[in-house]
């Protein structure tokens, strides 16, 4: 699925990159990536707080 990139609005897709450990368990890692190679690494829940409903994005192909 693709995204708009929360830098840019250029399309970014998320992937990813496995788990770390956390406090209360395992933490979902994922990496963001635009077109315009800006990316973001982080837990999965906060990345994808940052990103617009895919459903309802613009960039969508």
């Amino acid at each position: 699925m693709l995204y708009d990139c929360p830098e840019c609005g250029l399309p970014a897709e998320v992937t990813t990159v496995g788990d770390a450990r956390g406090t209360d368990g395992p933490v979902e890692v994922v990496r963001v990536r635009c077109a315009a190679a800006h990316w973001f690494l982080g837990p999965g829940e906060a990345l994808r707080r940052l990103l617009p409903d895919p459903r309802s994005s613009s960039s969508r192909r």
